[in-house]
């Protein structure tokens, strides 16, 4: 059985490259992770298009804004795809290929972006005679179907990292999505009626109230804490027009 392996467990130097066979009009080798198939598990992302190209369907997914990792694993496994091919150029292609040629033909999974922007990555979904191969599971692990996604959603998959696929002008890092779970939240289900049931009802009362004195003592400190980091600041930048105009004096008798 094929282990998942998720982005901290992560070691590139696993990745194993069998020598590229020709398979009709294509150069094909296979991808493994320490001896086994490449399945990773990324963190949740969301879904920010779904696009059927040539045939192909795509899911577009944005990375969380406060976490690039699952990006930054991406342009490691690009680099490290293009320095292994150019290390096994000769006994794979019976050639050297320079560095700059490997990097102008391969089709990087990761494109730059805008600073401040939040990056995208795009996977292929397996289709087989027009039906979706992949599995497709909610928070209860129960099947939907995949006409049930839609932008905006989020949701963690399980990428399959199979090979590199070599075509007469360039060449690319074949993977997809073998699994995806939809992460949406659970609705809150409220009773209008209080279904708490206390031994004494004086106590309960009590707890809340001292519970209540603490937030209000805990505000007044942090306001007292606040004006005081004021009047301090305020200080300071009296203190440094100050020097800013002895300085000037300075300078003006020199």
């Amino acid at each position: 059985m094929s282990e998942i392996i998720k982005l901290n467990q992560f070691d590139i130097s696993k990745l194993n490259y069998s020598k590229p066979i020709h398979q009709q009009n294509v150069y094909y080798g296979s991808i493994d992770y320490n001896e086994t198939a490449c399945y990773i598990q990324t963190p949740k992302i969301v879904i920010d298009d779904i696009k059927v190209d040539n045939k192909q369907t795509y899911i577009i997914v944005k990375v969380d804004p406060t976490d690039f990792s699952l990006y930054d694993y991406f342009v490691k496994l690009d680099d490290h795809n293009v320095s292994s091919t150019y290390t096994s150029s000769n006994n794979w292609f019976n050639k050297e290929l320079p560095m700059d040629v490997l990097e102008g033909m391969y089709r990087r999974i990761t494109q730059p972006f805008k600073k401040g922007d939040i990056p995208t990555l795009t996977f292929k979904i397996p289709i087989q005679k027009q039906r979706v191969q992949c599995k497709i599971y909610d928070q209860s692990n129960t099947t939907l179907h995949f006409d049930q996604l839609s932008k905006g959603d989020m949701i963690a998959c399980i990428i399959h990292i199979k090979g590199l696929k070599f075509l007469k002008k360039d060449y690319y890092c074949d993977l997809y999505i073998s699994q995806i779970k939809l992460c949406k939240h659970m609705e809150y289900i409220i009773p209008n009626q209080c279904l708490i049931e206390g031994d004494d009802e004086e106590t309960s009362l009590f707890d809340y109230e001292i519970l209540d004195e603490e937030v209000i003592l805990k505000s007044k400190e942090i306001i007292h804490l606040e004006q005081t980091m004021s009047t301090i600041q305020q200080n300071i930048d009296n203190q440094q027009q100050e020097l800013l105009c002895l300085q000037q004096k300075i300078d003006n008798l020199k």
